[in-house]
């Protein structure tokens, strides 16, 4: 009896394991196709009913399992994540007029076709909607009409069935054959504009971050923590601050019983931990390896969440660090030269994807002269890097090198009261900022198979 309870228990297991790793791949990848994710997609087809009902319960999102893809339909707060090319540059919005076009050309089912075929189909799709795009009027049109093709072949919406989009774009007369994949390519847009919208209020209406009624308020709270790094407590609304203290809990098991997550729940926001974050940050390519080493150097020097939840980032600061790890001479460079892996970005190239994958992240914030580290920053450690050198700083709550006290010699340390503050924030610190794995189960989950 006793080893057939356990062979229960591991298979329990293992099955609440392909679910919520089912689900962690939708939401990483909400257009989830057969051709570009496999795996993934096999195991949403054997969940697809558990997981179309738990999305829609915890989140309300709606979920469509094809033979061929699957299609999470996201809703709520958050921007989503801007469009880039395979080289990290974000979508023009040329680009994106060529995305809206190639996609209004191929929901009809075209077929196989020449992507110089395609290109004149594009045109006059154009032209009848009254936009000035022709994808053979130039390199720089067609460079952002390649870009859009090769972004749909990423989805697996399009495959190339001969030669390369890439050799279009670089030579006008390079007809490669893509293949259209018409019912992925009707999935790619979730929510299509309805004629009597303008695009302020369709944007408008498909990201309420506080709605009315504490059943509504809920909701949107749950996909505000499952979509953003880290919600800081300061940044919402006294409603929704309100909500977070009083659902938090239920909340946090909602989302660990679907994702499979742990949850962070401290003093200055709450922040969902994924079992397989490494796939995300820190990554072993050059930006999220600058990136790691920036937050980890930048939290040793400023240490944030002492108690404030952020702390102000000197540009002084930040230029020589961003200076030592991404410069022209940074070792790091070399080495990342001689392995076999993503292209080294140039040093000012490398410096924008850092600074914008860690806004992203939501651990660093602001712009130039007003940038702050948030408190999250500090989970990735504390590792000063004595190549960066101490900045000077007039401003004597963020000046990196304290200058030595007033008559001092500099023979003998002189006590700090500061130091006693900080001693005393750092036990409330710990008192407060109590992590937390949320695991217990939802209530409303009684009953689901």
């Amino acid at each position: 009896m006793g080893v057939r309870e356990t062979d229960i228990h591991s298979e329990d297991t293992a099955l609440i394991g392909e679910r919520q790793a089912a689900a962690r791949a939708l939401m990483a990848h909400p257009l989830l196709a057969e051709r570009t994710h496999p795996a993934e997609f096999s195991l949403v087809r054997s969940h697809a009913e558990w997981l179309t009902q738990r999305f829609h319960r915890v989140l309300g999102y709606r979920l469509s399992v094809a033979d061929d893809h699957a299609r999470l339909v996201k809703r709520g707060p958050g921007a989503p994540a801007p469009l880039t090319r395979p080289t990290g540059a974000p979508f023009t919005p040329r680009t994106h007029t060529y995305l809206a076009l190639v996609l209004a050309v191929l929901v009809e089912d075209t077929g196989p076709l020449g992507i110089r075929d395609l290109a004149l189909r594009v045109r006059e799709a154009a032209y009848e909607a009254g936009i000035d795009a022709d994808p053979g009027r130039g390199l720089g049109e067609r460079r952002a009409y390649c870009a859009a093709l090769e972004f749909l072949a990423g989805l697996g919406a399009l495959t190339e069935d001969g030669g390369r989009i890439a050799d279009h774009r670089a030579d006008a007369l390079a007809d490669a054959r893509i293949h259209p994949h018409t019912r992925v390519v009707r999935s790619v847009a979730a929510h299509p504009p309805r004629a009597a919208d303008d695009p302020d209020s369709f944007l408008a209406a498909a990201a309420v971050a506080d709605p009315d009624g504490d059943n509504p308020g809920e909701l949107a709270l749950r996909r505000l923590l499952a979509e953003t790094a880290v919600v800081h407590r300061e940044d919402l609304s006294d409603r929704q601050r309100d909500r977070l203290a009083a659902h938090q809990w239920r909340a946090a098991a909602a989302l660990s019983n679907l994702l499979g997550c742990d949850v962070e729940v401290r003093a200055e926001g709450v922040a969902l931990v994924m079992p397989d974050e490494a796939d995300g940050f820190p990554s072993d390519g050059p930006v999220g390896q600058v990136a790691l080493a920036l937050v980890r150097h930048l939290a040793g020097r400023l240490h944030p969440g002492r108690p404030a939840t952020s702390v102000p980032v000197p540009d002084g600061e930040l230029d020589a660090a961003l200076e030592v790890f991404c410069g022209t001479d940074a070792p790091e460079r070399a080495e990342w030269s001689r392995t076999a892996g993503p292209e080294v970005p140039d040093p000012e190239r490398l410096r924008a994807l850092v600074l914008d994958l860690l806004l992203g992240l939501g651990l660093l914030r602001g712009g130039p002269g007003a940038r702050r580290l948030t408190a999250a920053a500090a989970r990735y450690g504390a590792e000063t890097d004595d190549r960066v050198p101490l900045i000077q700083d007039n401003d004597h709550d963020t000046r990196t090198q304290p200058s030595p006290p007033s008559g001092s010699d500099g023979g003998e340390d002189t006590p700090d009261p500061r130091n006693d503050l900080d001693r005393v924030a750092s036990v409330l610190q710990a008192v407060a900022n109590e992590k937390v794995s949320a695991t217990s189960g939802d209530p409303g989950d009684d009953g689901d198979g």
